[in-house]
């Protein structure tokens, strides 16, 4: 109880030195440069914080003394009071100055002391006459130097004391003095390393790309959508504009059927119906036999016949330009192109190939089926089937 006591009252006793409380010079400049760094910003907690310690403790600044001079003034010199007197100067110690007439008297007393002895000479012998020229002669006098005022101390810039700041600015401007550096440098860092980031994914794809494509190699992901991408890059590039490519078409056959063709090259040399596989393993079949095998990890599996089942793909082609019967319609070309996880096992029919060949042969026709007044029809209309 006695505690608690104690406790209040020191609390009730600092409340009146808290609230007259006020900030040196340094610390409400410090405050001051807060508010106006977060004044765009006027909900941030720094900003209010600052802005309430700056109205409550910096309204009559305290200017911060140097330690040196506090401590001078801290500590008050008290001496008895002396009586009043007038430039009170100590008597001087007599000093015996000699004369040239007693040094050459005291000169033969010594040669005689030298001849006769040293008993001869007493002290009787010294006259009167001597100590007369002695104390006769002028005395200087001679004044004790007043000693030296201390000249007051002064501050310099460079090692000045640090000024006095309260716990409480420290705390309000540690925000815009302590952000962190390092997280600053290592987002400087990733956001000026994402053009090289960027660059280097560009690299790899562009590689992987090149060994797919040009030349012959195969990684063992590169499968499904990407042979299929694969196979549109190598059609732009390497067929001329003559060429009119169209990818990813839903027709529908004679008989309302849906049908998805992966890419189709319309020219003046004819139509070519491409359907892409992505089958791994050793494949090998007859354009004729209804099913092929397929050897993968020592397990052979049948598929059916791509040929086969191009043929829907085609039949939907005939049906939309309107080539049944007519002589036009054996310009219409069904094309297989194997991605290269696969291999072939034996010969394979002459419209089934690699990806990377799939341009190769269709420039090897030459002949011209279209004119161009037909080519021009056939490919408004597969414009708009494929925007449909």
């Amino acid at each position: 109880m006695r505690y608690l006591l104690f406790t209040i009252t020191l609390l009730l006793t600092s409340l009146p030195l808290a609230a007259q409380q006020q900030y040196t010079d340094g610390a409400c400049i410090l405050l001051q440069q807060q508010i106006d760094r977060f004044d765009q910003q006027r909900q941030n907690s720094n900003y209010r914080s600052a802005k309430r310690e700056y109205d409550r403790y910096c309204q009559k600044p305290v200017h911060a003394v140097p330690r040196g001079s506090q401590a001078r003034q801290a500590v008050p010199v008290t001496t008895a009071p002396a009586e009043p007197t007038e430039n009170v100067t100590t008597p001087p110690t007599p000093v015996k100055v000699v004369t040239q007439a007693e040094a050459e008297r005291s000169a033969t007393v010594s040669a005689e002391a030298r001849v006769n002895g040293a008993d001869s000479i007493k002290p009787a012998e010294i006259t009167s006459a001597d100590v007369s020229a002695v104390e006769v002669s002028p005395k200087p006098v001679i004044t004790l130097p007043e000693p030296a005022k201390a000249e007051p101390v002064q501050a310099q810039p460079e090692t000045a004391a640090p000024e006095l700041v309260s716990p409480a600015a420290e705390t309000v401007a540690l925000p815009h003095a302590t952000e962190p550096a390092a997280q600053q440098d290592m987002l400087g860092l990733v956001l000026n390393s994402i053009p090289l980031i960027a660059a280097n994914i560009v690299a790899l794809l562009l590689v992987i790309f090149l060994l797919t494509s040009w030349l012959g190699y195969n990684l063992p992901g590169f499968k499904g959508v990407f042979a299929e991408y694969k196979l549109n890059q190598l059609l732009r590039w390497r067929l001329s504009k003559q060429y009119l490519h169209f990818r990813k078409l839903k027709l529908f056959t004679a008989k309302d059927e849906l049908t998805e063709i992966d890419h189709l090259v319309l020219c003046p040399y004819g139509i070519f119906v491409i359907a892409v596989r992505s089958d791994r393993g050793r494949i090998g079949g007859s354009e004729t036999a209804a099913n092929w095998n397929r050897h993968y990890f020592g397990a052979t599996k049948q598929l059916m016949n791509p040929l086969h089942q191009n043929f829907k793909n085609v039949e939907a082609v005939k049906h939309l330009l309107q080539l049944q019967g007519t002589d036009t319609a054996q310009a219409v070309h069904s094309v297989i192109a194997f991605n290269r996880v696969a291999q072939f096992a034996s010969s394979m029919p002459a419209n089934v190939m690699f990806v990377d060949s799939a341009a190769d042969y269709i420039k090897q026709f030459t002949d011209v089926v279209l004119t161009e007044e037909q080519v021009s029809r056939f490919a408004a209309v597969l414009k708009q089937a494929s925007t449909a």
